[in-house]
């Protein structure tokens, strides 16, 4: 038997060792929730220092880049300044600009060397007696300032170096460059700056590693290490080992705008820190363990006790099913308190046997009373809700078609001020066009006439070069083509401000006799550009009769229904439309050769919201307004489409205003 086993067996036998195992599982769960909570802190608080010195570090280490290279312009910009440096023009013949840059080298302890070159690009001096016939290097030629080149290899000697370049100009003349004055920084200086555990890097897309101190671990995993760290992470994983890291970057305008240090910490002290609180709190547990043992122990003996006499008790009522025995109480605490309760217990269990039997025959009557109570409350509330349901859609579709019908009369009081404020210039205009057609001809025939009078041959002469110069037999056809084109925009303007009135209809609230042909041809002429000649529309108009309607309400649904036709037909269609009289109704069909109805949505398409247009093109009210139109006229409106073969809307409304029986119904 395994030592689990036994163990569950010593702890099932006995109700102690189960409360000693119990304090003690508590006792353990606790502390070692205590310990991680500790060690939690501990680590956050290592962590965030350890942190904060990274970033000061960065910090120093790139201000202290910054505070070099910042010094170097400074003086560079200084000694380009100099007296001494005119004698670049002269080649320096008494090298006194040579002893100027050794000068310069001691005096501000320069790690690097300084040289100048004259106008041509020539080696004039340097601070290392370097060979003057050297020329000046692509990667130092300096703009109109101070040029910084990070590292690179020197081209006068290959070691890894940064330079500082600058013109240097004459005193007399400032327009006039003598040369270039370029200062060097070795790059071991960088490197001693960063230290170890420390990288430089030239930001871009993508950053390119100018030095790296950091042993073991290539720069290019750096790289990418850095790239899917998120901002305000800590923790960089650099292979099998995550690194606590910190990235400082300068911002521009800065001389080493481009250069970002990143320090790095590796994570063992973190882990001797978090070893050494695990060790302590170890032994805090097993210095504590051994005396709350013992206390557990005792206090488990003292409960259990009274519960084991109890228990024999409960076993000897069981096995004789004498309720009149009763267990004396041994103490006044709460197990006195239940061994009482007990024995009031048992007293009543006879009795409460027998009432038992009793309100279950009750509640079984009551439980089948309410079945069929709620069955019929159920049945109540199902038709109740669908009741409700039918009310709120009708609602919302009553809702729906008063927002959109009071933007159409919004549009038609817009259509007809715009239309009114147009009829009266646009008359003026189509007014006046005969009149100008009939002084221009006045007008031609007096030249005409001038053109015939007694005259000198010089005047005549004149006059005939005149009129040539104005191309006047060319101007007597264009002015009346003119007048005439004129004529007839305005007359389609006309046309149209017509239509515009018509349609709107805003003086008609009442009922009225109108000519559903009147409606149709207003209707098509709004229509016009969206036909263009593609479409044609074949009109068989029979009706010809005025019946009392709301024409303004009605020309609304002839829109919505050709504006559907048209764009249902893809490339070129017909549209037909035409009226007839059968018995008392008048009957308008509207007939297009597009793509049909489904008939499984054909059933919809006067349901508010349905459309089968795409997104944004359509609201879905279109016809529906236009049924509830139809039907507050005391008509109808039926539809009959197939896929591929087209779609027939036929609107039936009674003539006198007042509904007759349906054909057919």
């Amino acid at each position: 038997m395994s030592i689990f086993s036994r163990l569950n067996d010593w702890v099932a036998k006995n109700i102690s060792h189960k409360l000693l195992v119990a304090f003690f599982l508590v006792f353990f769960g606790t502390y070692l929730a205590t310990a991680l909570v500790v060690l939690t802190a501990v680590r956050s608080s290592v962590v965030g220092a350890e942190h904060d010195a990274l970033e000061q570090m960065a910090s120093f280490k790139l201000n202290s880049l910054n505070t070099h290279f910042d010094q170097l312009r400074t003086d560079l910009h200084a000694w380009s300044k100099l007296d001494v440096m005119n004698d670049l023009a002269s080649g320096d013949v008494d090298q006194r600009v040579a002893r100027a840059l050794e000068d310069m080298k001691a005096d501000y302890a320069l790690k690097g060397d300084l040289y100048a070159f004259n106008a041509a690009g020539q080696l004039i001096a340097s601070s290392d007696n370097r060979r003057r016939n050297t020329l000046l290097p692509a990667a130092w030629r300096p703009g109109k300032a101070i040029t910084f080149v990070d590292k690179h290899a020197s081209p006068l000697d290959g070691s890894p170096i940064a330079a500082l370049s600058t013109p240097v100009y004459s005193s007399f003349a400032k327009d006039l460059q003598l040369g270039t004055l370029v200062v060097t920084y070795p790059w071991s200086a960088v490197r001693e700056t960063l230290s170890e555990q420390a990288m430089l890097l030239r930001t871009g897309t993508p950053p390119v590693i100018l030095e790296s101190t950091l042993r073991g671990v290539g720069g290019e995993s750096v790289i990418e290490a850095l790239g899917r760290t998120k901002p305000g992470d800590v923790w960089l994983q650099l292979g099998p080992t995550r690194y606590l890291a910190h990235a400082v970057a300068n911002g521009s305008g800065r001389l080493l705008a481009d250069w970002e240090v990143v320090v790095f910490r590796s994570p063992t002290y973190l882990n001797h820190t978090l070893s050494v609180v695990a060790w302590e709190l170890a032994a805090l547990c097993a210095v504590i363990t051994l005396p709350l043992i013992m206390v557990i122990r005792w206090l488990a003996n003292r409960l259990t006790a009274p519960l084991r006499d109890l228990t024999g008790f409960v076993a000897g009522i069981t096995g004789t099913g004498d309720l009149s025995q009763r267990l004396a109480p041994t103490s006044r605490d709460e197990l006195g308190t239940l061994t009482t309760a007990f024995n009031h217990m048992a007293g009543r269990l006879d009795a409460a046997a027998q009432e038992r039997e009793r309100f279950v025959r009750e509640l079984e009557f009551s439980a089948q009373e309410l079945e069929k109570k709620v069955q019929a409350r159920t049945r109540e509330l199902t038709a109740a809700n669908a009741e409700q349901a039918r009310i709120l859609a009708e609602l919302q579709s009553a809702q729906s078609q008063l927002i959109q019908q009071e933007k159409l009369a919004s549009l038609g009081q817009l259509v007809a001020g715009v239309a009114h404020e147009l009829n009266n210039p646009i008359g003026f205009i189509y007014a006046n066009f005969p009149h100008l057609e009939e002084y221009v001809r006045t007008l031609l025939d007096v030249l005409d006439g001038m053109r015939q009078l007694p005259m000198s041959d010089e005047a005549r002469a004149e006059l005939e070069r005149r009129l040539e110069e104005a191309d006047i037999d060319y101007l007597r056809g264009d002015l009346l083509k003119i007048i005439r084109s004129g004529q007839s925009g305005a007359t389609r303007i006309k046309d149209i401000i017509s239509s515009l009135r018509s349609f709107s209809r805003l003086d008609e609230a009442v009922e009225k006799n109108a000519r559903l042909e009147d409606g149709l041809d207003d209707t098509l002429a709004l229509l016009r550009h969206h036909l263009q000649k593609r479409i044609e529309v074949v009109k068989d108009y029979r009706l010809n009769t005025a019946i009392l309607c709301h024409p303004g309400q009605l020309n609304q649904v002839f829109m919505n229904i050709l504006y559907n036709a048209i764009q249902a037909i893809e490339g070129l269609g017909t549209v037909t439309v035409s009226t007839r009289r059968e018995e008392g109704w008048a009957v308008v069909a509207i007939a297009d050769s597009g793509c049909g109805i489904p008939a499984e949505t054909l059933g919809r398409i006067f349901d508010p919201f349905f459309t089968t247009k795409k997104v944004g093109e359509g609201t879905g009210l279109g016809l529906s307004i236009s049924y509830g139109i139809v039907q507050n006229h005391g008509g109808r409106i039926e539809v009959d489409s197939a896929p591929g073969k087209g779609t027939t809307f036929t609107i039936r409304l009674p003539i006198d205003g007042k509904p007759a029986s349906q054909p057919g119904s």
